[in-house]
């Protein structure tokens, strides 16, 4: 038997053993992994970074359900005499099942304040966003949120702006009671 023809009476032995393992579960994969609930039931939240560039926002948020919650936020922006203002409610889902913790996705509609070339108006949007919220501390009652999403123009005074429109979540902190 050459050296050839050896290595290949070994390959598939090699190759079996190594289906097997694969097909057995890790002891990771066997534990169900539960993230813990969030012992608080609303958050109230800001970016204290935006009142740098005279951009503020203030969120509230509540449980609804153990995995979603509803909420308002409103925020205003001012640049060189460009004035935006929004007032919009939420809803968020966190897949995980814990409300107010994790990675969520959500639905928002509002009212926006935009201008225009010759004059400025409202409109109506529908929107949604992703993001992620981590509660801090020993108590879990500091909140941390990051997030983005697109709000489409549906109605309004305002047509001849922008028809889409961002929302940003930078980075809200806020607390949890």
């Amino acid at each position: 038997m050459s050296r050839r023809s050896s290595q290949y009476a070994f390959a598939p032995a090699t190759v079996m053993a190594a289906l097997l393992l694969c097909a057995l579960p890790a002891a990771a994969q066997s534990q169900e992994t539960a993230t813990p609930p969030v012992p608080h039931e609303q958050v109230l939240s800001a970016n204290p970074f935006g009142l740098m560039v005279r951009w503020w926002n203030v969120e509230y948020e509540r449980k609804f359900t153990p995995s979603s919650t509803w909420g308002v936020s409103t925020s205003f922006l001012t640049l060189e005499g460009f004035d935006f203002a929004s007032v919009n409610a939420l809803y968020r889902y966190y897949p995980q099942g814990a409300a107010l913790s994790g990675f969520f996705l959500g639905g928002r509609a509002g009212l926006y304040y935009l201008p225009d070339e010759t004059n400025a108006g409202t409109a109506f949007g529908l929107g949604f966003e992703l993001g992620y919220t981590w509660l801090l501390g020993a108590r879990r009652n500091v909140g941390l949120s990051l997030g983005a999403g697109l709000t489409r123009i549906v109605a309004g005074d305002v047509m001849e702006g922008p028809s889409v429109l961002p929302t940003v979540r930078l980075l809200n902190v806020g607390i949890a009671f």
